[in-house]
Protein backbone atom coordinates (compact mmCIF):
# COMPACT_ATOMS: atom_id res chain seq x y z
CA UNK A 1 0.00 0.00 0.00
CA UNK A 2 1.34 3.43 -0.97
CA UNK A 3 2.20 5.75 1.91
CA UNK A 4 2.39 9.50 1.31
CA UNK A 5 4.68 11.49 3.58
CA UNK A 6 3.19 14.79 4.77
CA UNK A 7 5.08 18.00 5.46
CA UNK A 8 3.08 20.96 6.79
CA UNK A 9 4.34 24.54 6.74
CA UNK A 10 2.58 26.47 9.50
CA UNK A 11 1.72 25.16 12.95
CA UNK A 12 -1.02 27.63 13.81
CA UNK A 13 -4.77 27.08 13.79
CA UNK A 14 -4.96 25.82 10.19
CA UNK A 15 -1.85 23.69 10.64
CA UNK A 16 -3.60 21.96 13.54
CA UNK A 17 -6.79 21.61 11.48
CA UNK A 18 -5.01 20.00 8.54
CA UNK A 19 -3.05 17.74 10.88
CA UNK A 20 -6.27 16.55 12.49
CA UNK A 21 -7.69 15.70 9.07
CA UNK A 22 -4.71 13.64 7.94
CA UNK A 23 -4.71 11.71 11.21
CA UNK A 24 -8.44 10.97 11.11
CA UNK A 25 -8.93 10.42 7.38
CA UNK A 26 -9.00 6.59 7.71
CA UNK A 27 -11.94 6.86 10.14
CA UNK A 28 -14.05 8.92 7.74
CA UNK A 29 -13.06 7.04 4.58
CA UNK A 30 -13.12 3.26 5.02
CA UNK A 31 -10.80 1.03 3.02
CA UNK A 32 -8.38 3.71 1.83
CA UNK A 33 -6.00 2.39 -0.84
CA UNK A 34 -3.25 4.61 0.58
CA UNK A 35 -1.85 5.75 3.90
CA UNK A 36 -0.56 9.13 5.04
CA UNK A 37 2.35 9.62 7.39
CA UNK A 38 3.15 12.78 9.34
CA UNK A 39 6.82 13.42 8.64
CA UNK A 40 7.70 17.09 9.11
CA UNK A 41 6.09 20.15 10.69
CA UNK A 42 7.50 23.65 10.21
CA UNK A 43 6.82 26.95 11.93
CA UNK A 44 8.90 30.13 12.15
CA UNK A 45 8.48 29.88 15.93
CA UNK A 46 10.05 26.48 16.45
CA UNK A 47 8.35 25.81 19.79
CA UNK A 48 4.92 25.76 18.06
CA UNK A 49 6.14 23.19 15.57
CA UNK A 50 7.66 21.09 18.34
CA UNK A 51 4.34 21.13 20.19
CA UNK A 52 2.50 19.67 17.18
CA UNK A 53 5.32 17.17 16.71
CA UNK A 54 4.91 15.93 20.27
CA UNK A 55 1.10 15.96 20.20
CA UNK A 56 0.54 14.27 16.84
CA UNK A 57 3.68 12.24 16.14
CA UNK A 58 5.51 14.09 13.40
CA UNK A 59 9.01 12.70 12.92
CA UNK A 60 10.68 16.09 13.13
CA UNK A 61 10.03 19.81 13.63
CA UNK A 62 11.86 22.71 12.01
CA UNK A 63 11.72 26.47 11.58
CA UNK A 64 13.06 26.29 7.99
CA UNK A 65 10.51 25.07 5.44
CA UNK A 66 13.20 24.10 2.92
CA UNK A 67 14.07 21.25 5.32
CA UNK A 68 10.74 19.71 4.26
CA UNK A 69 11.49 20.12 0.55
CA UNK A 70 14.80 18.31 0.86
CA UNK A 71 13.28 15.19 2.39
CA UNK A 72 12.68 12.36 -0.08
CA UNK A 73 10.15 10.77 2.28
CA UNK A 74 7.87 13.83 2.03
CA UNK A 75 5.55 13.63 -0.98
CA UNK A 76 3.00 16.31 -0.04
CA UNK A 77 3.57 19.87 1.13
CA UNK A 78 0.62 21.46 2.92
CA UNK A 79 0.90 25.25 3.20
CA UNK A 80 -0.87 26.95 6.12
CA UNK A 81 1.10 30.18 6.39
CA UNK A 82 0.32 33.93 6.08
CA UNK A 83 -0.62 35.11 2.59
CA UNK A 84 2.58 37.07 2.02
CA UNK A 85 4.78 33.96 1.89
CA UNK A 86 2.48 31.69 -0.14
CA UNK A 87 4.03 32.52 -3.51
CA UNK A 88 7.60 31.74 -2.47
CA UNK A 89 6.66 28.56 -0.62
CA UNK A 90 4.38 27.25 -3.38
CA UNK A 91 6.91 27.96 -6.15
CA UNK A 92 9.78 26.30 -4.30
CA UNK A 93 7.62 23.31 -3.36
CA UNK A 94 6.54 22.88 -6.99
CA UNK A 95 10.16 23.06 -8.15
CA UNK A 96 10.97 20.36 -5.61
CA UNK A 97 8.28 18.20 -7.30
CA UNK A 98 6.11 18.03 -4.21
CA UNK A 99 2.35 17.73 -4.46
CA UNK A 100 0.78 20.92 -3.09
CA UNK A 101 -2.22 21.55 -0.85
CA UNK A 102 -2.37 25.31 -0.21
CA UNK A 103 -4.60 27.36 2.05
CA UNK A 104 -6.46 30.30 0.55
CA UNK A 105 -5.96 32.94 -0.69
CA UNK A 106 -3.50 31.59 -3.23
CA UNK A 107 -1.12 34.55 -3.00
CA UNK A 108 -1.35 38.36 -3.24
CA UNK A 109 -0.72 39.74 -6.73
CA UNK A 110 -1.93 38.75 -10.20
CA UNK A 111 1.69 38.29 -11.25
CA UNK A 112 2.29 35.84 -8.40
CA UNK A 113 -0.87 33.95 -9.38
CA UNK A 114 0.27 33.66 -13.01
CA UNK A 115 3.72 32.49 -11.90
CA UNK A 116 2.19 29.79 -9.69
CA UNK A 117 -0.10 28.50 -12.44
CA UNK A 118 2.71 28.44 -15.00
CA UNK A 119 5.08 26.63 -12.63
CA UNK A 120 2.38 24.15 -11.58
CA UNK A 121 1.63 23.27 -15.20
CA UNK A 122 5.31 22.64 -15.89
CA UNK A 123 5.85 20.61 -12.71
CA UNK A 124 2.96 18.21 -13.45
CA UNK A 125 2.37 17.57 -9.76
CA UNK A 126 -1.09 17.31 -8.22
CA UNK A 127 -2.20 20.55 -6.61
CA UNK A 128 -5.29 21.85 -4.82
CA UNK A 129 -6.37 24.99 -3.01
CA UNK A 130 -8.27 24.65 0.26
CA UNK A 131 -11.73 25.90 -0.68
CA UNK A 132 -13.18 23.37 1.73
CA UNK A 133 -16.74 24.72 1.65
CA UNK A 134 -17.21 22.82 -1.63
CA UNK A 135 -16.86 19.53 0.23
CA UNK A 136 -19.73 19.46 2.67
CA UNK A 137 -22.33 16.89 1.57
CA UNK A 138 -24.77 19.83 1.45
CA UNK A 139 -22.52 21.71 -0.98
CA UNK A 140 -22.17 18.64 -3.18
CA UNK A 141 -25.97 18.29 -3.15
CA UNK A 142 -26.37 21.92 -4.22
CA UNK A 143 -23.91 21.34 -7.07
CA UNK A 144 -25.88 18.25 -8.11
CA UNK A 145 -29.13 20.22 -8.09
CA UNK A 146 -27.58 22.93 -10.25
CA UNK A 147 -26.19 20.41 -12.76
CA UNK A 148 -29.63 18.75 -12.93
CA UNK A 149 -31.21 22.13 -13.64
CA UNK A 150 -33.45 21.95 -10.58
CA UNK A 151 -33.92 25.72 -10.06
CA UNK A 152 -34.34 26.38 -13.78
CA UNK A 153 -32.54 29.39 -15.21
CA UNK A 154 -30.65 31.12 -12.37
CA UNK A 155 -31.97 34.62 -11.69
CA UNK A 156 -30.41 35.89 -8.48
CA UNK A 157 -28.40 34.90 -5.43
CA UNK A 158 -27.30 36.18 -2.05
CA UNK A 159 -24.42 34.90 0.04
CA UNK A 160 -23.15 36.23 3.37
CA UNK A 161 -20.20 35.12 5.45
CA UNK A 162 -20.27 36.74 8.89
CA UNK A 163 -17.96 36.68 11.90
CA UNK A 164 -17.82 39.05 14.90
CA UNK A 165 -14.11 38.77 15.70
CA UNK A 166 -13.17 42.41 14.89
CA UNK A 167 -15.90 44.12 16.91
CA UNK A 168 -13.61 44.66 19.91
CA UNK A 169 -11.60 47.92 19.42
CA UNK A 170 -8.94 46.59 21.80
CA UNK A 171 -8.15 43.56 19.65
CA UNK A 172 -4.48 43.98 18.77
CA UNK A 173 -3.27 44.38 15.23
CA UNK A 174 -2.10 41.07 13.78
CA UNK A 175 -0.76 40.30 10.32
CA UNK A 176 -4.30 40.16 8.91
CA UNK A 177 -4.79 43.84 9.85
CA UNK A 178 -1.89 44.99 7.65
CA UNK A 179 -2.01 45.21 3.85
CA UNK A 180 1.79 44.85 3.72
CA UNK A 181 1.61 41.52 5.53
CA UNK A 182 -1.70 40.09 4.29
CA UNK A 183 -2.38 41.74 0.92
CA UNK A 184 -6.06 42.08 1.79
CA UNK A 185 -8.58 42.15 4.60
CA UNK A 186 -11.81 40.26 5.06
CA UNK A 187 -12.16 39.98 1.27
CA UNK A 188 -9.10 37.71 1.17
CA UNK A 189 -9.76 35.94 4.44
CA UNK A 190 -13.48 35.14 4.20
CA UNK A 191 -14.73 36.69 0.98
CA UNK A 192 -12.56 34.27 -0.99
CA UNK A 193 -14.69 31.38 0.33
CA UNK A 194 -17.96 33.10 -0.55
CA UNK A 195 -16.74 34.11 -4.02
CA UNK A 196 -15.53 30.57 -4.69
CA UNK A 197 -18.78 28.95 -3.56
CA UNK A 198 -20.74 31.13 -6.01
CA UNK A 199 -18.18 30.28 -8.72
CA UNK A 200 -18.59 26.57 -7.90
CA UNK A 201 -22.37 26.72 -8.26
CA UNK A 202 -22.93 29.37 -10.94
CA UNK A 203 -19.74 29.54 -12.99
CA UNK A 204 -17.64 32.54 -13.95
CA UNK A 205 -18.24 36.16 -13.02
CA UNK A 206 -18.94 38.88 -15.60
CA UNK A 207 -18.70 42.20 -13.76
CA UNK A 208 -18.62 43.32 -10.13
CA UNK A 209 -18.44 46.29 -7.77
CA UNK A 210 -17.49 46.59 -4.10
CA UNK A 211 -17.77 48.84 -1.06
CA UNK A 212 -15.90 48.25 2.17
CA UNK A 213 -15.66 49.44 5.78
CA UNK A 214 -12.77 49.71 8.24
CA UNK A 215 -14.52 49.88 11.62
CA UNK A 216 -11.59 51.08 13.75
CA UNK A 217 -8.86 53.04 11.88
CA UNK A 218 -6.38 52.28 14.67
CA UNK A 219 -5.73 49.29 16.89
CA UNK A 220 -3.08 48.55 19.51
CA UNK A 221 -0.13 46.42 18.48
CA UNK A 222 1.21 43.65 20.72
CA UNK A 223 3.22 46.29 22.65
CA UNK A 224 0.16 48.47 23.23
CA UNK A 225 1.06 51.17 20.70
CA UNK A 226 -1.78 52.43 18.50
CA UNK A 227 -1.16 51.54 14.85
CA UNK A 228 -3.01 52.37 11.64
CA UNK A 229 -5.33 49.71 10.19
CA UNK A 230 -5.61 49.54 6.40
CA UNK A 231 -7.43 46.22 5.89
CA UNK A 232 -11.21 46.20 5.64
CA UNK A 233 -13.56 44.56 8.15
CA UNK A 234 -16.65 44.35 5.91
CA UNK A 235 -17.21 44.13 2.15
CA UNK A 236 -20.41 44.40 0.14
CA UNK A 237 -20.19 43.15 -3.44
CA UNK A 238 -22.58 43.38 -6.36
CA UNK A 239 -22.00 40.67 -8.96
CA UNK A 240 -23.28 39.77 -12.39
CA UNK A 241 -22.51 36.26 -13.64
CA UNK A 242 -21.76 35.20 -17.19
CA UNK A 243 -24.92 33.04 -17.13
CA UNK A 244 -26.99 36.18 -16.50
CA UNK A 245 -27.66 35.72 -12.79
CA UNK A 246 -26.99 38.64 -10.48
CA UNK A 247 -26.60 38.91 -6.75
CA UNK A 248 -24.78 40.16 -3.69
CA UNK A 249 -21.85 38.85 -1.68
CA UNK A 250 -21.03 40.06 1.83
CA UNK A 251 -18.12 39.13 4.07
CA UNK A 252 -17.66 40.65 7.49
CA UNK A 253 -15.90 40.32 10.83
CA UNK A 254 -18.02 42.97 12.54
CA UNK A 255 -21.50 41.40 12.72
CA UNK A 256 -22.71 41.18 16.31
CA UNK A 257 -24.23 37.83 17.21
CA UNK A 258 -22.56 35.91 14.40
CA UNK A 259 -20.26 32.92 14.76
CA UNK A 260 -19.34 31.23 11.46
CA UNK A 261 -22.44 32.26 9.54
CA UNK A 262 -22.18 31.33 5.87
CA UNK A 263 -25.67 31.60 4.34
CA UNK A 264 -26.52 31.08 0.68
CA UNK A 265 -29.75 31.77 -1.20
CA UNK A 266 -30.13 30.98 -4.90
CA UNK A 267 -33.27 31.68 -6.95
CA UNK A 268 -34.22 30.47 -10.42
CA UNK A 269 -37.21 30.35 -12.72
CA UNK A 270 -38.34 26.97 -11.35
CA UNK A 271 -37.22 26.95 -7.76
CA UNK A 272 -34.88 28.05 -5.00
CA UNK A 273 -32.04 26.65 -2.86
CA UNK A 274 -30.96 27.76 0.62
CA UNK A 275 -28.09 26.68 2.85
CA UNK A 276 -26.81 27.71 6.28
CA UNK A 277 -23.37 26.55 7.43
CA UNK A 278 -24.42 26.70 11.10
CA UNK A 279 -26.96 23.98 10.21
CA UNK A 280 -24.81 22.10 7.68
CA UNK A 281 -26.79 18.88 7.54
CA UNK A 282 -29.63 20.25 5.43
CA UNK A 283 -30.27 21.97 2.11
CA UNK A 284 -33.61 23.77 1.80
CA UNK A 285 -35.23 23.55 -1.62
CA UNK A 286 -38.37 25.08 -3.06
CA UNK A 287 -39.90 23.62 -6.23
CA UNK A 288 -42.15 26.12 -8.03
CA UNK A 289 -43.49 23.24 -10.14
CA UNK A 290 -45.32 21.74 -7.15
CA UNK A 291 -49.09 22.24 -7.15
CA UNK A 292 -50.20 25.42 -5.37
CA UNK A 293 -53.72 24.47 -4.40
CA UNK A 294 -55.87 23.88 -2.55
CA UNK A 295 -54.63 25.79 0.51
CA UNK A 296 -51.05 25.87 -0.73
CA UNK A 297 -51.05 22.44 -2.31
CA UNK A 298 -47.62 20.86 -1.87
CA UNK A 299 -45.67 24.08 -2.21
CA UNK A 300 -43.16 25.12 0.41
CA UNK A 301 -39.52 24.77 1.35
CA UNK A 302 -38.39 21.20 1.99
CA UNK A 303 -35.37 20.26 4.11
CA UNK A 304 -33.23 17.71 2.25
CA UNK A 305 -31.25 15.56 4.71
CA UNK A 306 -27.70 15.73 3.39
CA UNK A 307 -26.29 15.21 6.91
CA UNK A 308 -23.08 13.14 6.71
CA UNK A 309 -23.94 11.43 3.41
CA UNK A 310 -20.61 11.96 1.65
CA UNK A 311 -20.74 10.00 -1.64
CA UNK A 312 -16.98 9.49 -1.51
CA UNK A 313 -17.06 7.70 1.84
CA UNK A 314 -18.07 4.08 2.30
CA UNK A 315 -18.22 4.43 6.06
CA UNK A 316 -19.75 7.92 6.34
CA UNK A 317 -18.21 8.01 9.82
CA UNK A 318 -19.73 8.63 12.33
CA UNK A 319 -22.75 7.56 10.25
CA UNK A 320 -24.89 8.93 7.42
CA UNK A 321 -27.74 9.96 9.73
CA UNK A 322 -25.55 12.11 11.99
CA UNK A 323 -25.03 15.79 11.37
CA UNK A 324 -21.97 17.21 9.65
CA UNK A 325 -19.78 19.68 11.53
CA UNK A 326 -17.22 22.34 10.54
CA UNK A 327 -14.33 19.91 10.16
CA UNK A 328 -16.32 17.75 7.71
CA UNK A 329 -15.68 20.12 4.82
CA UNK A 330 -11.97 20.29 5.61
CA UNK A 331 -11.47 16.54 5.83
CA UNK A 332 -13.47 16.02 2.65
CA UNK A 333 -11.30 18.55 0.84
CA UNK A 334 -8.05 16.95 1.97
CA UNK A 335 -9.33 13.46 1.14
CA UNK A 336 -10.17 14.65 -2.37
CA UNK A 337 -6.63 15.96 -2.74
CA UNK A 338 -4.79 12.88 -1.45
CA UNK A 339 -7.05 10.60 -3.49
CA UNK A 340 -6.11 12.58 -6.61
CA UNK A 341 -2.43 12.24 -5.68
CA UNK A 342 -2.92 8.48 -5.38
CA UNK A 343 -4.77 8.29 -8.71
CA UNK A 344 -2.32 10.74 -10.35
CA UNK A 345 -5.11 12.92 -11.71
CA UNK A 346 -5.78 16.68 -11.50
CA UNK A 347 -7.49 17.87 -8.32
CA UNK A 348 -10.33 20.40 -8.22
CA UNK A 349 -10.30 23.17 -7.08
CA UNK A 350 -6.76 23.51 -8.40
CA UNK A 351 -4.21 26.25 -7.89
CA UNK A 352 -5.45 27.57 -11.25
CA UNK A 353 -8.94 27.91 -9.75
CA UNK A 354 -7.34 29.70 -6.82
CA UNK A 355 -5.64 32.07 -9.28
CA UNK A 356 -9.01 32.87 -10.84
CA UNK A 357 -10.50 33.78 -7.45
CA UNK A 358 -7.33 35.77 -6.65
CA UNK A 359 -7.75 37.90 -9.77
CA UNK A 360 -11.46 38.43 -9.10
CA UNK A 361 -10.61 39.79 -5.63
CA UNK A 362 -7.78 41.97 -6.89
CA UNK A 363 -10.07 43.51 -9.49
CA UNK A 364 -12.59 44.26 -6.76
CA UNK A 365 -9.95 46.22 -4.85
CA UNK A 366 -9.47 48.41 -7.94
CA UNK A 367 -13.07 49.65 -7.71
CA UNK A 368 -13.41 49.54 -3.93
CA UNK A 369 -15.62 52.42 -2.70
CA UNK A 370 -15.59 54.03 -6.17
CA UNK A 371 -19.20 53.32 -7.21
CA UNK A 372 -17.82 51.63 -10.31
CA UNK A 373 -18.21 48.20 -11.89
CA UNK A 374 -15.29 46.24 -13.28
CA UNK A 375 -15.26 43.37 -15.74
CA UNK A 376 -13.66 40.18 -14.47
Amino acid sequence: MKTFGIGIIGAGFMGKTHTYNYVNMPLFYDGLPFKVKLVGICNRTLSKAERLKDDFGYEFATSNYTDLLERKDIDIIDICTPNKVHHEQIINSLKAKKHIYADKPLCITDEEADDIVSTAEKSEVVNQIAFHNRFYPASMKMKMLMEEGFPGKPISFRIIYYHSSNLNPDKFRGWRQSMDESGGGVLYDMGSHAIDLVFYLLGEYDRMSMDSVILFPERPDKDGNMTKIDTEDHVFINARMKNGAYGTIEASKIIAGSNDDLDLELYGTDGAIRFNLMNPGFVWIYDARDSEGPIGGKRGYKAVETLNKDPGSRSNFPGPRFNAAWLRGHIGSQYNFVKCVYENKPAVPSLKDGAYIQKVMNRLYRVNNKEEWISV
